[in-house]
């Protein structure tokens, strides 16, 4: 089946190649060959039982009065920690949440709906958005929905947590998804799937009405098989919700991240950061060398930089952060739901541990040993120790007067200060080690790096499709 992209299925939408049911009973197609039966890859929690009529109704919207935006009638799937107020759960992958019904949707579902985005699906996630247990719980796996596996391989572990969200672009279930994290769940996930994804700056996409680990590092993202669909659907979920202070900087700000993917990025300047105490294999290297002279040629000026990797014990913070936002969660939204915090959470979960906590709850148990008030000292010094670390790209960027800095290492520092991260395909991944090539920028720079991010790829186009036939 053809990859379409998000412009694809915009064209074939407005020149009526096909129609919105058209498209949703395709994927639908697919899902049920490959991801429920076939190699059963696992990536799709539920689909939206009203996903048809609401094809229909949005296929009759265009015929009488035009698309609502360049995405009306499209379908996308979400990552099941993302709320929505229809007859599909929101469960982050536990059985604990088996029959939770988000009851509105979050901020940036609605955003979606406005733009007549259709939400197929729900994508399987690792459980609790890989924020359950220290002890050996596997990337993708969920108590409710079991093992999210690669498309590519058998040996490379899909990675977590958006790792449904990841691999169900990836086997083109859908042309894109929304995935959420924390420190990594997006990145990892787009890495090890060879597909492409943002981390936006904190601020940029609203929390409200995502089960949360941290209101410091969570963020929501898109994750696609090119830049432009990542631009595309980032202009539909950023944005200013007076829910969500994080975002106020968007109450006067307007991006336009699908125009500025094709603006002339001569004479911008990029730092190539290699890490001095970490070892580099010849294939890394490479990439690097490549990047660096292909964004040259390009006008863009490009310098070396060299510093030490910096360990930040950033779950140290997590622990507390997780107990105080999961709690208010809950309180805000699960009400009516008999699992109303965390401590209700381990205690369902110990009833059948087989079933429910298969891989243990020892993250869930150490933060629950937390006040959950966020009080502690040794909280707010570690906080403050990790932050300072983790600015170290923008000092680099500041000090060099840099608009981005590219590394193929996939690093904390962004998730943890809240800078933006595109991560770009570096290879054809016909072995079983993928790489990515990461471009972080300055704070509401996401413009500036996916317009860089779009040039590597456009010049590249490393990125090929899994053959889910024959699954190595």
């Amino acid at each position: 089946m053809k990859e379409y992209s998000l412009r694809d299925l915009e064209k074939g939408l407005n020149q009526g190649t096909f129609t919105s049911l058209d498209l949703v009973t395709m994927y639908i197609e697919r899902i049920t060959k490959y991801d429920v039966n076939g190699p059963k890859i696992n990536s799709i929690a539920e689909i939206n039982p009203d996903v048809y009529t609401i094809a229909q109704q949005l296929d009759e919207e265009r015929r009488i009065s035009g698309p609502r935006s360049p995405l009306h009638g499209i379908p996308i799937v979400i990552k099941d920690n993302i709320l929505t107020a229809d007859k599909m759960h929101t469960s982050a992958g536990s059985v604990a949440l088996k029959d939770f019904y988000g009851p509105e949707d979050a901020f940036i579902v609605k955003k979606l709906r406005d733009a007549g985005v259709i939400i197929l699906a729900k994508a399987n996630l690792s459980e609790f958005a890989y924020f359950m247990s220290y002890d050996d719980m596997p990337s993708g796996y969920g108590g409710l929905s079991g093992q999210v596996k690669s498309p590519y391989s058998s040996k490379i572990d899909p990675l977590g947590s958006s790792t449904g969200s990841a691999v169900s672009v990836a086997c083109n279930f859908i042309p894109a998804s929304i995935g959420t994290e924390t420190n990594g769940s997006l990145t990892a996930p787009a890495l090890m799937n060879s597909i492409q994804t943002i981390k936006p700056t904190m601020g940029l996409v609203s929390r409200q009405g995502i089960i949360p680990i941290s209101h410091h590092q969570d963020i929501a993202g898109p994750m696609a098989r090119s830049v432009e669909d990542l631009a595309m659907l980032l202009d539909v979920i950023y944005g200013y919700d007076p829910k969500d202070l994080s975002t106020y900087p968007m109450s006067e700000h307007r991006f336009d991240f699908s125009k500025a993917i094709h603006l002339d990025v001569s004479e911008k300047r990029i730092g190539l950061l290699r890490f001095n105490n970490i070892d580099y294999t010849d294939e890394e290297i490479a990439i690097e060398d490549e990047a660096k002279k292909l964004l040259k040629d390009k006008g863009i000026d490009v310098i070396d930089l060299s510093e030490k990797a910096l360990n930040i014990p950033n779950f140290e913070t997590l622990i507390y952060d997780f107990k105080a936002d999961l709690n208010h969660f809950m309180s805000q939204y699960m009400k009516d739901y008999p699992i109303k915090s965390l401590k209700d959470l381990i205690d369902f979960n110990k009833e059948d541990p087989d079933v429910r906590m298969k891989y243990g709850q020892s993250i869930f148990e150490a933060a629950e040993k937390t006040s959950g008030t966020l009080k502690e000292k040794e909280y707010h010094k570690t906080l403050i120790e990790n932050l300072d670390k983790a600015n170290l790209i923008t000092r680099l960027l500041e000090a060099h007067d840099l608009d981005a800095i590219m590394s193929v290492k996939r690093t904390g520092y962004a998730p943890i200060a809240g800078n933006p991260v595109v991560g770009v395909v570096a290879k054809a991944l016909k072995d079983d080690t993928p790489r990515s090539l990461y471009f972080i920028g300055h704070k509401f720079s996401d413009d500036i790096i996916l317009s860089l991010a779009h040039v590597y790829e456009q010049n590249t186009k490393k990125r090929i499709a899994p053959d889910l036939d024959n699954i190595r």
